[in-house]
């Protein structure tokens, strides 16, 4: 589960009993993994201000190359060819949604694979 500030676009969640993970910043940069310091301090200034309890001395950067689209909102399903299919676009929320997106993704390969076999039979 996720926390959203949506006023400074923040998102958290808890990873395990000793972890908290903080996502934050996103720049169009190609394939550049380089962490500035100076992305990193204000996500640790917010958690220090909303979270007192919650250490930050030992702050783990990591970059990550997210696809998202405009809407913010995932691909999730059947592609044009029959063979494939898309889960992708979850940017910032890929922790949060990667569940139910690959639950929807077998739902979708299911589907299809269920009405292929029904044609099959129809013209058999």
């Amino acid at each position: 589960m996720s926390l959203l500030d949506d006023e400074t676009k923040l998102v958290t969640s808890r990873l395990g009993d000793d972890r908290f993970r903080i996502a934050g910043t996103a720049e169009f940069n190609g394939y550049n993994r380089d962490i500035r310091d100076n992305r990193i301090r204000p996500l640790i200034r917010w958690v220090e201000e909303c979270f007192p309890g919650v250490s930050t001395r030992r702050v783990v950067p990591w970059a990550g190359l997210r696809p998202m689209l405009p809407n913010m909102l995932p691909k999730v399903g059947p592609g044009k060819l029959p063979t494939v299919f898309y889960n992708t676009g979850h940017g910032h929320l890929g922790w949060t949604l990667s569940a139910i997106t690959a639950d929807m993704l077998a739902d979708a390969i299911e589907d299809k694979n269920v009405h292929s076999q029904q044609a099959t039979q129809s013209l058999s």
